[in-house]
């Protein structure tokens, strides 16, 4: 009883067989939908971004820990770790954080596979390193590194090469102009190098800075000489160049502006884990972004082999060159709308509050005479848009305060963390839901929708406002249901930054928006059979949707408390 006084749970609910049959059916589509969606998300994970056109991994210098006996032999006298000064070898990249609990499942099956590798007998060399990369801005320090994965007594020891990322770590070289014979341009400050050549000689390099190098890296070492080609520079704001030659034949060439990149950028680590396997030749052969992949470790491993036995050269892939993938971020957002459009906990009460509306509508012209009503009531899309507005401002709010956080504290550093808190509520707010109960965990944004609302009862009667004030409250409802998704979305979005924050915010407010408009705008237009039928279903959508949130949560505190049983499970 008390339970259904305070929280309105209603633990009668277990001895109904539509509770039961939700079960069933929440089950089975929570299989199929858990297993399709790690599937694809596998497949699309290991090609996106992946371009036929094939060119060597993006090169790279990062500072390591400089431990004498991991990195001694790998590093420059400074601890520097250099992609290119390794060609001959098989280097596997781990691209990792701290506190990333996926991160460190890929850790522990390099850390068994390491040992096999040691022991094979191929023509190259097998190499591992792990490089810090998801803070890039603020974040893990060689200190940091060193402390969690240095110590050999630690269970967390890597026994190989560790290091920290930079949004300078890559090594980009561009052709940016080509041509024949002399010629002036017009150029930046940067460092650039001229290749040139007659027919098919070797090629004579000579290279030039030019203003201030912020952004570019030395091109000390690059010059090569050829008898019998001359390049001569004459610089100002321009680069105006001469080419003598003795040989025969067309004099070619390419200017190549030598600059560095962002690793997130260049290696497309907007989610990580990332590990790839870099053959002898500085190309890559193999790409995995997931500790436990559905398909296991198997291809993988083999890549590694194959490339230290020199036959992986029919596995080579490049790279897209790709940007924070905001049209991705947005499309995230359009499909978390609807989710949030269409929650258990608030949806329900969409079609009798509209059908209110429509009533009222019925009763406009004696509400104008009773003087409670200005003027006629609004279309039925303006209502919708009035709703959507209220969902708009609400989720701005919310936006605000997250990014807020986001530039005062590290959210990413939470991650971890939150994503355990995330599953303890799906498991508690599907069991309130099913049983009845709300955990309103914005019950006084309702208070507030609730105070400033009027009726057709009080003095004066503002339709507008209400529906304003109702997309608000419908919003905050929702929550109930969805904070497990778009709280976490939404701190994504801080944590990644630039355009997409803003573009993931942009289609989750036009999602709800259109959703509101057309589905009000239909009820409205008097389609009962429609109303009918959205209220027959409510409680069985709802008691399904209830079931798939606690398993939901249960799998999911699985996955980040026991690590070791889900990586088996799935290998």
């Amino acid at each position: 009883m008390v339970l259904k006084e305070r929280f309105g749970i209603d633990l009668g609910v277990f001895k109904e067989s539509t509770t039961w049959k939700a079960l069933g059916i929440g089950f089975v589509l929570f299989s199929i939908i858990g297993y399709a969606g790690l599937s694809m998300f596998d497949l699309a994970s290991s090609s996106y971004g992946v371009d036929d056109d094939i060119r060597l991994a993006p090169d790279f210098e990062v500072e390591t820990v400089n431990r004498s006996s991991e990195e001694g032999d790998y590093v420059d006298d400074e601890g520097w770790f250099k992609l290119s000064d390794h060609r001959g070898k098989v280097v596997v990249i781990d691209f990792m954080a701290i506190d990333c609990a996926n991160c460190h499942l890929v850790q522990e099956h390099l850390e068994l596979e390491k040992k096999n590798w040691d022991k094979h007998d191929g023509e190259h060399e097998i190499m591992v390193i792990s490089i810090g990369v998801w803070y890039l801005d603020n974040g893990e320090t060689l200190g940091m590194l060193n402390d969690t994965f240095g110590d050999p007594e630690s269970d967390s020891h890597m026994p190989w090469v560790v290091a920290t990322g930079a949004e300078d770590s890559v090594l980009k070289s561009d052709v940016i102009h080509s041509g024949n014979y002399n010629s002036s341009l017009d150029l930046n400050d940067g460092v650039y190098c001229l290749e040139a050549w007659v027919n098919n000689s070797e090629k004579e390099v000579s290279c030039i800075d030019i203003g201030e190098n912020k952004n570019s890296h030395d091109n000390d070492g690059l010059t090569n000489n050829v008898d019998g080609i001359e390049i001569s520079f004459e610089e100002n704001s321009s680069l105006n160049f001469t080419i003598d030659t003795t040989l025969e034949g067309n004099v070619s060439w390419d200017l190549i502006e030598y600059s560095r990149g962002d690793m997130k950028e260049e290696y497309q680590l907007l989610a990580i884990p990332v590990v790839l396997v870099i053959d002898h030749e500085g190309y890559i052969v193999s790409k995995e972004t997931s500790g436990t992949p559905t398909g296991g470790w198997d291809d993988f491993d083999s890549a590694v082999l194959a490339a230290a036995d020199g036959d992986a050269e029919d596995m080579r892939f490049s790279l897209a060159e790709v940007d924070r993938s905001a049209g991705a971020i947005f499309a995230m957002g359009l499909l978390l709308g609807v989710l949030v459009y269409f929650s258990p906990c608030a949806f329900p009460i969409l079609p009798g509050y509209i059908s209110y509306y429509v009533g009222l509508g019925q009763r406009e012209d004696e509400l104008i005479e009773a003087g409670k009503l200005e003027s006629r009531m609004p279309a039925h899309w303006i209502l919708g848009g009035l709703a959507a507005f209220g969902q708009l401002t609400f989720f701005a709010i919310i936006g605000v305060i997250v990014l807020g956080l986001g530039s005062i504290i590290n959210l990413s550093g939470f991650l971890h963390y939150f994503a355990l808190i995330v599953a303890i509520l799906l498991i508690v707010l599907g069991a309130f839901m099913l049983t009845g109960g709300t955990a309103h965990l914005l019950g006084f944004v309702q208070k507030l929708v609730d105070k400033y609302s009027t009726t057709e009862m009080d003095e004066r009667f503002t339709p507008k406002r209400n529906m304003y004030l109702w997309g608000i409250g419908y919003s905050a409802a929702s929550i109930d249901c969805t904070a497990a998704a778009v709280i976490p979305f939404i701190a994504y979005l801080a944590v990644i930054g630039g355009t997409a924050t803003w573009t993931g915010l942009a289609g989750l407010m036009l999602s709800v928006s259109l959703l509101m408009i057309a589905v009000t705008t239909v009820v409205g237009l008097g389609q009962q059979q429609f109303i009918t039928i959205l209220r027959r279903s409510t409680g069985l959508i709802k008691a399904v949707g209830a079931w798939m949130m606690m398993m939901a949560g249960v799998a999911l505190t699985f996955y980040l408390t026991q690590p070791e049983l889900i990586a088996s499970m799935m290998s």
